[in-house]
């Protein structure tokens, strides 16, 4: 089991939890992920279908990696260029997306806490880094203030047959740090 500390990890320190691709909430329309043994949303390409996925940093080559200090408990990634998956651990609750993060914006990495969420703007066919749409939604600031459900999560329900667009949601995602012990 390969553990990072904060002197073998680069330590993130966002203001707040980022969770919510707005590219992602619309191809998995009416889906969520409630397992803690798979708490990402996902898409898979090669089924072309929206999936629950286990956190990439708990089977990385076989190493599953934790995050156990106080003030960095949450775990984080992101992919090289390369394509080479990179685990760390940060201040903030992170849920990403493999699909966004590794296939479509590998090389990319959200730095700026006002702007922590990594998402692709399919009009403009490029990745950019976003605010969290729950940050401000119909002027509405959501916040998650139970440690248990640290993140902040943006997703879409399929609109009703009277509506045209689809009804936005926001609410609080159980924390993802150390795979769950039954899966180990």
């Amino acid at each position: 089991m390969a553990r990072l500390l904060p002197s073998a990890a680069v330590l993130l320190s966002f203001g707040m939890a980022a969770g919510s691709s707005m590219y992602l909430a619309k191809m998995c329309r009416g889906q969520t992920c409630d397992d803690p043994a798979f708490p990402l949303l996902d898409y898979d390409e090669a089924s072309e279908s929206c999936l629950c996925r286990q956190h990439p940093c708990w089977s990385d080559d076989g190493k599953i990696h934790t995050c156990t200090t106080e003030d960095y408990p949450f775990l984080k990634f992101k992919y090289e260029e390369s394509g080479k998956l990179v685990c760390e651990c940060s201040s903030t609750p992170h849920a990403g997306s493999v699909y966004i993060a590794s296939g479509l914006c590998a090389g990319h990495d959200c730095q700026e806490p006002e702007f922590p969420i990594l998402d692709y703007d399919e009009e403009k066919g490029e990745c950019i880094c976003r605010a969290n749409p729950c940050q401000d939604l119909d002027g509405i600031k959501h916040e998650c203030s139970d440690p248990d459900f640290p993140i902040l999560r943006y997703r879409e329900e399929e609109p009703e047959e009277d509506m045209d667009e689809a009804k936005p949601v926001c609410e609080c995602g159980a924390k993802i740090g150390n795979p769950p012990e039954a899966e180990l």
